[in-house]
């Protein structure tokens, strides 16, 4: 017999019980148990129990029981694309208005389908729900992985797993569908109500409830600029020719990706690769000054802003070169030297110090020294100390002339409240954000939450103080932020940059790895630290002398060239 404790009750059951049949036990939650946490372990419903643990469930109504969902609601439309479409294969692309943009392939190219396909599959994984299937897990031999995968022909699930570290893996098992997805999965079809799939040319995007409203679909919210973004993105990878992780590892490796681009012909392809990516993110840089110095009467104010750890201010001093090559002589300001010192900073619902509103920042100091000085007074711009809390005065004044842009950086830039006494005329807005990663393979993305969080992690331990503990605990208030005062106001941007790099987090991982595995074991964050740490395992190691000195990761690894 075990003891198994779920929240302040202590249950005695029988060795190999499964989680399902301990939960059947305790009180019948509003919505259905989806997943839960051995001993902060996540495990699926069906795992089976061998000793004395500690179980939290989760429901549709928390973050992990939402990925649970979200996993099992794209099971559901990779079964319903196999049955109807036996001949195309699911990708899942991207995050799309809290839903996932996806396309259907054949033989690798994007197949162009019609809203009379997407109804279908959409009738079909209604049936699929109704018919409630068991969806089993399975912890199996990598080998034994590797060998099911290649019956299949998935070849992006085999150049993952190749250089995947662990000896046996989690697989989930769906009808004929074998699947794996490194995270719990719905145990039933059944309990994936409600769901939506939306034609959206040249794809469709898969609809879910979110945890604050988890019985009904979150409102689809038309997101053209951004979405346009995405599939740049897009083209800009398919021209380096390697889409998922495992394809950038069989090129750390040393093999030969199947679809690496031509132009990677040195016998340093990695060090090339690096190149390639910069060379992308400068030549939209350019784009984005010419477009500034292109219109009728140049704005005296480029406003920057985006989430937590986006590269903003690598990107506004790379802006401020290719707009000087223009002819123009910006000068650049922090939003962050005008945050309110510490024991003035507002308070959330919790009593805790909010850094993310608007009311964190001394609104009216920032619109005084920024009218000051287009007005051609001299001003002594603040500097803040994120150690300490408190702000200085720069010893040197600043004085521009009449025609010298300003490039404001900060993450409430693109809200007017920030600076409203700015005419709309004067403003170029510019949103930049890590939009997109390298997906593991065509069913698995890396959220993109998830690759600013390491960024900030460990800019966080190297500039500002914070061990990871820190940055995790107060990462949920950052994100709480970003719903609330950014991402509300990204599609009114005039232009928007994807900050994100190809080759990330093969140089992120060598620093972030020992700040995650020295979270405690005691401590709650240790389940994020661990789901991250199982990202780092899908990537190989990029050197960090390979990364150039104005590259917008030096801002977080160091050595930048900016700072």
């Amino acid at each position: 017999m075990l003891k198994v404790k779920i929240n302040d009750h202590v249950l005695e059951v029988e060795s190999g019980s499964s989680i399902a049949a301990v939960l059947a036990r305790t009180e019948k939650p509003e919505h259905p148990w989806l997943m839960v946490f051995v001993n902060g372990h996540p495990r699926d419903l069906s795992h089976r129990l061998t000793k004395d643990c500690q179980l939290e469930p989760h429901s549709v109504t928390s973050v992990e029981g939402q990925r649970a969902f979200r996993r099992g609601g794209r099971l559901l439309l990779i079964r319903a694309v196999d049955e109807l479409y036996p001949e195309l294969t699911v990708y899942i692309d991207h995050s799309l208005s809290g839903g996932f943009f996806g396309e259907l392939r054949r033989e690798g190219r994007v197949e162009p389908i019609t809203p009379d396909i997407v109804e279908k599959l959409r009738k079909r994984m209604a049936e699929l729900v109704v018919d409630d299937e068991e969806i089993r897990c399975e912890l199996i031999s990598k080998e034994a992985a590797l060998a099911e995968f290649e019956k299949r022909g998935d070849s992006d699930k085999i150049k993952v797993l190749c250089h995947y570290p662990a000896e046996e893996i989690y697989i989930h098992r769906y009808g004929q569908i074998l699947e794996s997805f490194y995270g719990p999965v719905v145990p039933r079809a059944g309990l994936l109500r409600p769901f939506g799939l939306v034609f959206y040319p040249p794809g469709f995007v898969l609809r879910f409830p979110n945890a604050e409203n988890p019985d009904e679909l979150t409102p689809f919210v038309e997101q053209r600029k951004l979405f346009q973004v995405f599939h740049e993105y897009e083209d800009w990878i398919r021209v380096l020719g390697i889409e998922t992780s495992g394809g950038l590892n069989r090129l750390i490796a040393g093999e030969e990706p199947e679809k690496v681009s031509p132009s990677i012909v040195s016998s340093s392809r990695v060090h090339e690769l690096v190149l390639l990516a910069e060379s992308l993110h400068e030549k939209k840089i350019a784009a984005i000054a010419e477009e500034i110095c292109s219109r009728h009467r140049p704005p005296r104010m480029i406003l920057v802003a985006g989430p937590s750890s986006s590269g903003k201010t690598t990107f506004t001093h790379r802006l401020a070169l290719q707009l000087t090559t223009n002819g123009m002589r910006p000068v650049p300001i922090s939003v962050d030297d005008y945050f309110l010192p510490r024991d003035q900073t507002p308070l959330d619902a919790d009593g805790k110090p909010d850094f993310e509103q608007l009311k964190a920042l001394d609104v009216e100091a920032l619109n005084h020294d920024l009218l000051a000085l287009l007005r051609g007074e001299s001003v002594r711009l603040r500097k803040f100390d994120f150690k300490t809390g408190e702000f200085t005065l720069r010893e040197k004044p600043l004085t521009i002339a009449p025609e010298t842009p300003l490039i404001v950086e900060g993450i409430h830039a693109l809200n007017d409240e920030m600076t409203p006494q700015i005419p709309a005329p004067e403003k170029f807005k510019v949103y930049v954000s890590a939009l997109t990663q390298l997906n593991l393979d065509n069913h698995n993305r890396l959220p993109t939450t998830d690759s600013r969080l390491f960024r900030r992690m460990i800019r966080d331990t190297r500039y500002r103080g914070y061990d990871a503990l820190a940055t995790l605990r107060h990462w949920p208030l950052v994100r709480r932020g970003e719903d609330n005062y950014i991402f509300p106001f990204q599609e009114t941007a005039d232009a928007m940059f994807n900050s994100s790099l190809i080759y990330e987090l093969a140089v992120l991982g060598k620093h972030a790895r020992p700040l995650l595995e020295a979270v405690p074991e005691s401590e709650p964050e240790i389940i994020t630290a661990r789901r991250m740490l199982t990202f780092l395992d899908f990537f190989g190691e990029i050197a960090d002398e390979l990364v150039p000195s104005n590259s917008l990761l030096r801002e977080f690894i160091g050595g930048s060239v900016f700072r």
